[in-house]
């Protein structure tokens, strides 16, 4: 006479468990990487900001009359310094051909962007940099 078994017999729990450890390992170590990715990836997007928020503060500086500097942009802190590429000419006129008020020159402008927490960011970019040296009632004067 044989007995109806009911339940799990202690291999079955034994394998059963096993396989849920392997499985949800499995998944962890999936998540893991999912929630490194989104650290990462807003990592990523800080410094874009940071670098768009940096970039449009320096097109606007002249590098000849502010060849360095520094300046607190929210809670960036930029600082940076530039070097002529460039020798220093007068802009000439399209038509005339002559000397008109400024001179002008090209620049290397070298960038530092901290920001607390994080490792600091160098940006490098060219600008032209400009000065006024001439009047431009000298110019009418001149040419007559």
């Amino acid at each position: 006479m044989s007995r109806r078994q009911a339940g799990f017999t202690l291999l079955e729990a034994v394998v059963a468990m096993t396989l849920l450890v392997v499985v949800g390992g499995a998944l962890l170590a999936w998540l893991n990487t999912g929630f490194k990715t989104v650290e990462r990836m807003t990592e990523v997007q800080r410094r874009i900001e940071a670098s768009r928020t940096a970039l449009a503060y320096l097109e606007r500086i002249n590098p000849m009359l502010q060849p360095s500097g520094s300046v607190q942009l929210g809670s960036y802190q930029l600082e940076w310094n530039s070097q002529p590429l460039t020798a220093v000419r007068p802009v000439v006129g399209r038509y005339s051909g002559s000397p008109g008020p400024f001179d002008a020159g090209l620049f290397r402008v070298e960038a530092i962007l901290r920001e607390p927490g994080l490792p600091e960011f160098p940006l490098s970019l060219e600008l032209a940099g400009y000065q006024r040296v001439r009047n431009a009632q000298d110019q009418g004067m001149d040419e007559q």
